[in-house]
């Protein structure tokens, strides 16, 4: 059984993972991500590893340099760690084939990562895509709605 300074160490471990989606500084990743870390699923045209990270943060940042997560759930259960978020920010680049709509945009989010010896290990994500196309594609007017209302 892990004692509450083990959980405290992993959720700093996998809160920080998120940092750089909101300052664009991966440099974090040299810290928490295994070498061999593996990210499931990829994005199309994603290299597997802490580089491939590195360069989706920066089109993210790209596409909305206001990008942030928050955290709805953080839970821990030995070595996994479940994190439901809310991504934001305002669609200022192209992203997902869609040119800039100067839109404020908000999507869901969940992650289960791996952290053994203090690094994560691997990640499973899930992204609300849909409903990120269905703001994209909305009247320029039409109200973002609450990701997780």
């Amino acid at each position: 059984m892990s004692t509450t300074n083990e959980h405290d160490t992993t959720t700093e471990i996998v809160l920080a993972f998120y940092e750089p989606f909101r300052t664009g500084d991966t440099s974090v990743y040299d810290e928490v991500l295994a070498e061999d870390w593996i990210d499931l699923p990829l994005t199309p045209g994603q290299e597997q590893g802490p580089a491939g990270m590195a360069a989706q943060i920066a089109l993210f940042r790209h596409a909305m340099p206001d990008y942030s997560v928050e955290h709805q759930d953080v839970i821990v259960q030995g070595d996994r760690v479940a994190v439901r978020n809310t991504v934001s920010g305002t669609h200022q680049g192209a992203f997902m084939g869609h040119e800039p709509t100067g839109k404020r945009i908000e999507m869901r989010t969940m992650d289960m990562h791996q952290v053994r010896d203090g690094r994560i290990v691997a990640t499973w994500h899930l992204e609300d895509f849909a409903g990120l196309m269905a703001q994209l594609n909305a009247p320029v007017d039409a109200p973002t709605p609450p990701a997780w209302g």
